[in-house]
Parts: structure tokens; C-alpha cells; sequence
């Protein structure tokens, strides 16, 4: 009796993990054609030159005339050579470098922890001139005046300035039907912090916005493919990944799993509709306005943000460049804080409007890699348990009928796998080759599954307050 029991749940979970494999199949074989990097700032360096070379030389007279042989002068613009670039550090063309306005919001954070990101962010292959750092904070964080102090001592060049948010200023700034919301006053989110910045702020349309959270840092040259992505697309994105693998097993293992799923399942769904990531996501000032800012009270604003951008025709670009994050390394704060992302999607599944395939889409990259980890707690045990019997000699465990599918998600998985390798090794600088084998082989095919596993507690949870209607508050995330 028990052995019928354990089969039948080995058929249902492997035909669960066959209809969701197949989903993802079609996000794993292809590679994007949205991607962002080197040879996209080559081409934007290309295509400058080009555009100098073809422009007309002036005449002595103030006029043009490209038949009038040049002065011989200091002022003649060479026929070839790369353009002028903005500082000594950055490939791009002056014509390439905007503006840049980085959004910090923050709530009880640690000031050495902001500080490593302000240093990331004056480190950045880019014009300082051209970057500026605004630290939002509500009025009674009590943090605040030991930041002012640490940034106060900095003595790079990086133009930071703090806001504090009126909420009465942004309640009144509220379009008539549009922003809506129950009782009084407005919610504390990271959605209004950005909005009221943004708004009170006034940037140029053509300026570029991006927002950062305290934690996080970017590879050097982060800033400068974002300038050169946006030549190309409406929105970039970079990609996302874990950098405190020595804080414990949950970084270590987080860094590997959303690394996997930022490359692999991510940056393929950038047809749409698509979620911003809540970080180092780069998009003009005027997408912004178009977009009418952030949806307030959401606590998840960047997959707000995401799907609005896309049923306005929003382009996105895919950075080829990992984000670094703070991970939580307690189990609890961990799970508050998944609990919180992983609810996102709900709200947006039955938009209206949206084609068969653009649904199609948006639930193969949300709901099914959600019905896998759940899929996990009885898909895992059962799994090793029917493998064990398999290679003690018991014959007849597995149906026939039921080995192709068996044998196609086990594909699947070394796929998965093998690319979840890859995009770790990609994302994470290692110091040693020592310490990369190591990082492997804790980080290994059935750790991850045990990881993947893990998730199916904070999205039961967030299904269970789906369900009752419970409003979603924001929690701090601590980050030491």
C-alpha cells in the first residue's frame, strides 16, 4: 500500500514537473536579443564616429560647404579616429553621457552599508559630473542623522542630496481618479518615497532615473552600458544576483538561484510582459512621466512599474551585468521578505488586454517557476525515495509509459544545472580558483533543488494572504 502511494505521487509530481518544464523550455533554448553589453557600446562609439565623419566642416565664413577644402587649422575635426569622450575612464561619446539621477530610498539603514554603495557608485566607469545620488528618508527615521554625518565626511566628488518625504505634499499631488487608496494619508512604501523624489525634483525628460536600494553595488561599468543601452531601448535592466556568500548557506545558495533565473528565465521574457527587478533598473525621466511615476501603494512597485511600461509599448534591455545585493542570512527575515516578492505577480495575472501568448509568457516566468518549488516538497522526497528502490533492485517502480517523461525532466534539470554553473561563475568574483571550487561544491544540483524547495514557504504564505485579502505591508530588510 504505501509503495502504490509513493508511486502515485512520483506520476503526479513528474507530470507536474513536465508541464512546467515544457514552459520553460522555450525561455532556456533561446538566447536574448536584447542584451547589453560591450559590443553594444562599441556600436554607439562606432555610430558617433560615423556621425563625424559625415557632418560638414565649417568654412572660414561661418558657413558649410562640404566642397570647400577645410582651413588648416587647430579646429579641424578629423576624418576618423573614435569621438571625443566625456572623462578618461569612459568609451562612450560625449553625445552618449546623460544625465544620470540614482534614487536611494531608505529606512533604518546602516550607514557603513549606504557608504559602500556610495563608493560603488563614484567608482563607476562614468562622468562624476554627470551623476547625481539622492538619499530619500521619511522624516522620523531616526538613522538619518548618522548618515548626513557619514556621507559629510566622504571626499569623493559625488553630488549627494537628501530629501525627507512630505507625505501631505504628496497626497496633494494625487491625479483625480487615478490614485486611490483607503483610509487617509498615504502609504509608507518605497513606491511614494520614489515618487515624491521625482516629483519634487522636477528632472529633464531626457535625464536618466535609477533607483538603488542601500545595499547595492554594480559592476564598474554598469552605468556607462546603461547610457548605451538606452540608445537601443526604453528601459535597461541589469541583472541580479547575491554578493554575501560567506554570511551563510542561504546567501551562498541564493546567489546561484537568482542568478539562474535573472539569465536564464529574466532576460529571456523581455518581449513582455515584463517586472523591473526594484534595482539598477535605468529608464529616462520621460518614460517616467509618460508612466505617471510609481503605483503608490505597491509594495512591489518594480513589477508595477514593469507591466505598465510594457502595456505602454516599453521597450527593455537586458544590462549583461549582475546586480549585488545583501541577502538575508536569517531564515525568517528571508522568508518576510520573499513573502513579500513573490506576491507580486498575483494581481497582474488576469489583465485585461493582454494577448494569449503575452499571458502565456508572463505565467511562465512567474506562476509555473512558483508551481515548481511547491511541486519540490513532495516532488523531492518521493523522487530520491523511487531512485533508491530503483538501484536497491526493485524492479516495475516506474511505470514504461512514464520514463520519457521522466527521462525529459531530468534533461531539463542538468540543463538548468550546468547553466545555473555558468551564470554564477559569470556573476560572482571569486578570489581564488580554491574558493570558486568550494562555492561549487556546496552550491551543487541538489543543494539548489533543497533551495528551490525552500521558496514554497513564503509563496504559501503569500497564496494564504492572497486569498483572506490581507494588505501587504512593507518590511525592512536588515542589511548589515
Amino acid at each position: 500500500m504505501l509503495l502504490e502511494a509513493v508511486v502515485a505521487v512520483f506520476v503526479l509530481t513528474q507530470v507536474a514537473y513536465f508541464v512546467g518544464n515544457c514552459a520553460l523550455v522555450t525561455l532556456l533554448v533561446r538566447r536574448s536579443d536584447a542584451l547589453i553589453d560591450d559590443g553594444t557600446v562599441e556600436r554607439v562609439v562606432a555610430e558617433a564616429a560615423e556621425r563625424d565623419r559625415e557632418r560638414p566642416l565649417a568654412r572660414p565664413d561661418g558657413g558649410r560647404n562640404a566642397e570647400v577644402d577645410a582651413p588648416s587649422t587647430d579646429e579641424e575635426r578629423p576624418s576618423s579616429g573614435p569621438p571625443t569622450v566625456a572623462s578618461s575612464g569612459c568609451r562612450l561619446p560625449q553625445s552618449a553621457v546623460r544625465q544620470l539621477r540614482v534614487l536611494v530610498p531608505i529606512y533604518r539603514e546602516s550607514p557603513a552599508v549606504l557608504a559602500e554603495t556610495l563608493d560603488n557608485i563614484a567608482a563607476q566607469r562614468y562622468p562624476t559630473a554627470a551623476v547625481s545620488v539622492y538619499v530619500i528618508h521619511e522624516p522620523d527615521d531616526p538613522t538619518v542623522s548618522a548618515v548626513r554625518e557619514s556621507i559629510a565626511a566622504r571626499e569623493d566628488d559625488i553630488a549627494v542630496e537628501f530629501v525627507a518625504v512630505d507625505r501631505a505634499a504628496l497626497a496633494a499631488d494625487r491625479a483625480p481618479g487615478n490614485w486611490t487608496f483607503s483610509g487617509t494619508g498615504v502609504p509608507r512604501t518605497k513606491a511614494a518615497a520614489l515618487t515624491y523624489a521625482f516629483t519634487t525634483l522636477s528632472f529633464s525628460a531626457d535625464d536618466v532615473v535609477t533607483v538603488f536600494d542601500s545595499d547595492t553595488q554594480v559592476p564598474l561599468d554598469t552605468f556607462e552600458l546603461a547610457a548605451a543601452g538606452l540608445t537601443e531601448y526604453d528601459i535597461v535592466q541589469a541583472k541580479q544576483t547575491a554578493r554575501n556568500v560567506d554570511d551563510g548557506l542561504l546567501p551562498l545558495l541564493e546567489s546561484m538561484g537568482i542568478a539562474a533565473w535573472s539569465d536564464l528565465i529574466y532576460a529571456n521574457s523581455t518581449d513582455g510582459p515584463y517586472q523591473l527587478l526594484g534595482k539598477a533598473y535605468f529608464v529616462p525621466a520621460g518614460v517616467l512621466y509618460d508612466l505617471d511615476r510609481w503605483q503608490l501603494d505597491a509594495v512591489t512597485e518594480d513589477m508595477a512599474l514593469g507591466v505598465a511600461a510594457h502595456e505602454r509599448g516599453c521597450t527593455l534591455g537586458i544590462i549583461d551585468r549582475y546586480v549585488q545585493d545583501l541577502c538575508p542570512a536569517d531564515l525568517e527575515a528571508w522568508i518576510r521578505q520573499k513573502r513579500r516578492w513573490v506576491r507580486g505577480p498575483y494581481r497582474h495575472l488576469l489583465t485585461p488586454g493582454w494577448s494569449g501568448l503575452e499571458r502565456a509568457r508572463f505565467w511562465a516566468g512567474t506562476v509555473l517557476t512558483q508551481l515548481l518549488a511547491v511541486t519540490n516538497v513532495l516532488g523531492l522526497p518521493v523522487g530520491l525515495a523511487v531512485l533508491w528502490l530503483t538501484l536497491t533492485g526493485l524492479t516495475g517502480v516506474v511505470p514504461g509509459s512514464l520514463l520519457p517523461l521522466v527521462a525529459f525532466n531530468g534533461v531539463v534539470w542538468c540543463y538548468y544545472s550546468w547553466r545555473s554553473y555558468r551564470a554564477a561563475w559569470e556573476a560572482i568574483a571569486f578570489d581564488s580558483r580554491w574558493e570558486q571550487v568550494r562555492y561549487s561544491l556546496v552550491s551543487n544540483p541538489i543543494t539548489q533543488a533543497l533551495y528551490a524547495t525552500l521558496w514554497a514557504v513564503p509563496i504559501c504564505l503569500a497564496l494564504a494572504d492572497a486569498v483572506r485579502g490581507v494588505v501587504p505591508t512593507l518590511d525592512v530588510t536588515p542589511k548589515d
